[in-house]
């Protein structure tokens, strides 16, 4: 078996490997000088990490804990930066509302050219509906002569 590393020595002491993987990594460890000191550094980090945690949590335990209170200052700003937010959402949707109004469509005359195109492409015969929408408008004189033709639609 070759040489362990640290990270398999702390496995194997916190005996993360199988079974008969734990007895050969042992067999090897009491052969091997060099795994031997590895293995024993672990321990002994092991022993002085576990005292010193020891340690911290009796002095923990004996402190009382003190019961939570919320901070004047807090209730105000919350207060506070509550009544912001609700202001900025009223903004917010009023801004939307009056972009939504402007959008709304407005009835506007729809020029003749597009209503006539409407009704070519509807299989209307232009020629028929032009002479039947306009007027002619004839000025002649006293002799009878044509002064002027107007023709409006």
């Amino acid at each position: 078996m070759k040489c362990l590393s640290r990270t398999e020595i702390q496995e194997f002491l916190d005996k993360e490997p199988e079974p008969s993987q734990m007895a050969r990594i042992s067999d090897h460890i009491e052969k091997c000088e060099s795994c031997k000191a590895l293995y024993l550094q672990a321990v002994a980090d092991r022993a002085m990490l576990n005292s010193f945690l020891d340690h911290e949590k009796s002095d923990i335990d004996d402190l009382p804990i003190p019961e939570f209170r919320y901070p004047k200052s807090s209730r105000k700003k919350t207060l506070f930066l509550s009544g912001i937010m609700l202001l900025a959402a009223a903004i917010f949707t009023g801004f939307i509302l009056l972009l939504h109004y402007e959008k709304r469509p407005k009835s506007e005359k729809i020029p003749e050219a597009e209503i006539l195109m409407q009704e070519f492409y509807d299989g209307k015969d232009l020629n028929k509906m032009w002479h039947d929408k306009s007027q002619i408008f004839i000025l002649e004189d006293e002799k009878g002569n044509v002064i002027e033709s107007i023709i409006t639609y």
